[in-house]
């Protein structure tokens, strides 16, 4: 019988088992040397590229210094998993990212590997017990995270500790979440400045492939993010690597007399072996990977870093096209690069959910050389009516002047994507602003008119607003290039604290004729004292233009939203009539989510990230709870730790029976703010959501949208769920408080 060893005997042997393998590992240094063991030194042109691009971190790695890195990003970067016995959940040493940084420790003989700094509760800070120089790593991922839970990070802790190199993965939540592009992009780029500011090297991946899309080819919904971080950090020369594109090639080729589409069918069963976690996980995952493909990962992208991407044997172009309303037209010009004929199969992805193939895939040959095309349809869905009555199809991206066009190429040996972003011709009206505050009597809105063609572009627009249709206007556009135009609306609030309508711009040109059609939300400004009325979520979810039925469940009661303010704190106070509240015994009855933008009133509702003060409170009265409140939750410039516990809430009963829920921020945790009391000008953005729990006490959705009141909501709904709009989490989402009690007649105003 073996007697277990007592715990600091097992020490002693610890540590005498690392000892071994710490002069093995010095042994085989001296056998077989640095090269053979750790692939160092580097060629001329490996260090040139380390140079370049990790300028920083590449100094301090051939030294032997201390190195630190900052990962920012979500769960697959964080390594999330679905199968708990796979690894330790949310621990990013077993992800893609711990996987590439071993390989970078390996290289430049940091024989301590990777350290995680903060692992999760109960995990492991190292996969290896090794001793020496180490890599260090803090992991600020968010398991669902957006570029805007970047933008937060990077505006709050990403630089407290002085990270030599950051590491930048967005893509997957924010295309779950409609994050335009234009808003990923920005946030993109204050990343990579925050990064510039500090002196902090920076590298942006690509969101990885997820089994995710419209159309046939269920693989397409990261890609147009991926197109997009690439072209910011293309313009500020910063490395980018692309994830699913290294994934892609997972699915190899296929056998010639293989039909197209049955191909492109054959290379998607191949990719779903990225989440093949093996009989244990009885659902099927679509999002995360597993060790095999995070080990892939972290292998070839390394191998980028050093040697730069695979070169391929073709080149692409393509040309796109409106064909009428809903249908554009694509051709694709492939080139073969190499000194051999080649054929293959080319299958098309959707465009995030707007744009949908029709030609699903085509086969293809071409002579050493050569270049051939090929012809893809695609249809934008149908979802509704217009206000007017005309058919509304999907919007596509307001402030995006290409369309992000992707595809997966088999050539029989391998495959790659073939990522083509182009303008669409004969002209593509992109909104040069979608948020508008301190408006009274008029309101402006600018496009400008991008042309995809290389010739000039003559024709009409004519723009609308509601029921207001102004004249068709002439214009002309240079070859490939832009030309903005505006209109001046008479704006008519109404009595309503909220209104909807429809603003659209139509374009003639080349023949064909193009509405391109948003959802515009006015909300009046607040000021302190004065009571607006929350709407139910379901009056947004089937609202026309976003659908023609009716909402089929609709919450009880009344709910309205006010605020008061003193030198001390900021009060918010929602009163809730005739409402059924479920008494769910200790567990929360009342949610109200608060967002709130407290920056300086100059940069009040301008792009930036907030996140949600979410308070709690039982059914019966007595006070709430507060979630904890994340850094940044107020704007850029919060980055000090807030207690949850300064922010009060209580439910009490008025006379009339009615509910009142007070919130109670104190001034101090809106400490950016200039705290002006009685001064129109002196704002702050908000939004409010109240919803009321689900009565049966397992439900999925503890607080289902269906009971939900908002004082604004910033989508463009259909059949209840949203389709486009502005993220919660971005400030422009928010509507104006005037920390004064004189009354106004001004408005925000949004455009989805």
């Amino acid at each position: 019988m073996r007697v277990p060893l007592p715990s600091y005997a097992r020490q002693k042997r610890n540590m005498r088992h690392t000892t071994i393998i710490a002069r093995l590992a010095i042994g085989l240094v001296l056998v077989f040397g640095i090269a053979n063991l750790f692939g160092y030194p580097l060629t001329l042109d490996q260090r040139e590229r380390f140079k370049r691009y990790i300028p920083r971190s590449f100094a301090k790695l051939e030294a032997g210094d201390p190195v630190h890195i900052v990962a920012i990003g979500d769960g697959v970067m964080g390594g999330i998993t679905p199968l708990p016995s796979a690894w330790e959940s949310g621990n990013p040493l077993f992800s893609y990212t711990g996987m590439f940084l071993t390989r970078l420790a390996r290289e430049f003989f940091y024989t301590g590997g990777v350290k995680l700094l903060n692992p999760p509760d109960g995990g492991s800070a190292k996969v290896s017990a090794y001793l020496g120089n180490e890599i260090t790593l803090e992991n600020l991922t968010t398991s669902d995270g957006n570029a805007l839970d970047g933008l937060r990070r990077a505006a709050t802790d990403a630089f407290v500790h002085d990270p030599d190199l950051l590491l930048v993965q967005f893509g997957i939540f924010d295309s779950f979440g409609y994050l335009s592009i234009d808003s990923y992009q920005l946030a993109i780029q204050e990343i990579i400045n925050a990064g510039k500011a500090a002196k902090t090297d920076v590298i942006i991946f690509s969101p990885t492939l997820v089994n995710f899309g419209e159309g046939a080819m269920e693989w397409g919904i990261t890609r147009p993010y991926a197109t997009a971080a690439r072209e910011v950090a293309a313009r500020n020369e910063v490395l980018f690597m692309d994830l699913g594109g290294h994934q892609v090639r997972l699915g190899g080729g296929v056998d010639p007399a293989t039909q197209p589409q049955a191909g492109m069918q054959v290379i998607g069963d191949k990719l779903t072996s990225i989440f093949k976690f093996g009989p244990d996980l009885p659902t099927r995952e679509r999002v995360h990977p597993a060790m095999k493909a995070n080990e892939y990962l972290g292998e070839v992208i390394f191998d980028d870093l050093k040697n730069g991407p695979r070169v391929s044997k073709f080149t692409y172009a393509a040309v796109a096209a409106y064909e009428n309303n809903s249908n554009i037209n694509v051709t694709v010009a492939i080139t073969n690069q190499s000194s051999e004929p080649q054929e293959g199969s080319i299958g098309a992805l959707a465009v995030g959910r707007s744009i949908i193939p029709v030609d699903i895939a085509q086969r293809f040959k071409v002579d050493a050389g050569e270049t051939t095309q090929l012809l893809f349809r695609y249809q934008r869905p149908l979802v509704g009516k217009s206000r007017d009555g005309s058919d509304l199809f999907y919007p596509i991206a307001a402030s995006d002047e290409l369309g992000r066009f992707s595809f997966v190429l088999e050539d029989t040996i391998g495959a790659e994507l073939v990522d083509l972003p182009v303008r669409m011709g004969p002209v593509t009206a992109m909104w040069k602003s979608r948020h508008y505050i301190n408006v009274s009597n008029k309101l402006r809105i600018e496009w400008d008119l991008v042309s995809g063609y290389d010739k000039p572009v003559s024709g009409t627009f004519r723009v609308g607003m509601g029921e207001k249709v102004g004249p068709s206007t002439p214009f002309s556009v240079s070859p490939l290039g832009t030309k903005t135009v505006f209109s001046i609306f008479d704006f008519e609030g109404g009595n309503e604290a909220q209104s909807q309508n429809d603003v659209w711009i139509q374009v003639e040109a080349d023949g064909r004729k193009v509405r391109f059609t948003r959802e515009m939300e006015a909300t009046k400004d607040l000021v302190l004292g004065e009571p607006i009325a929350m709407r139910a979520w379901s009056d947004y979810a089937n609202a026309r233009p976003a659908g023609t039925m009716e909402a089929k469940q609709r919450p009880e009661g009344k709910a309205s939203w006010l605020f008061d303010a003193d030198e001390k704190a900021l009060y918010a106070i929602a009163r809730l009539e005739g409402f059924r509240i479920p008494d769910m015994g200790d567990k929360a009855a009342i949610q109200v989510r608060l967002f709130l933008d407290a920056r300086s009133s100059d940069g009040v509702c301008s792009f930036g990230a907030i996140e949600p003060v979410e308070v709690y409170t039982k059914a019966t009265d007595g006070p709430g709870l507060t979630s904890a409140i994340r850094l940044g939750s107020f704007g850029a410039g919060y980055n000090m730790v807030l207690s949850a516990k300064g922010v009060a809430s209580t439910l009490d009963t008025a006379d009339d029976g009615a509910k009142l829920l007070t919130i109670r921020i104190p001034r101090s945790y809106l400490h950016e703010h200039e705290w002006d009391l009685d001064s129109i000008d002196s704002v702050l953005g908000f939004r409010a959501e109240l919803t009321i729990a689900d009565s049966l006490p397992d439900a999925t959705e503890p607080f289902p949208s269906r009971n939900r009141y908002e004082t604004s909501s910033p989508s463009f709904a259909f059949d209840g769920r949203p389709i486009l709009g502005f993220h919660e989490n971005d400030a422009r989402a928010l509507s104006t408080l005037r920390l004064s009690r004189t009354p106004v007649n001004s408005w925000s105003v949004r455009i989805y």
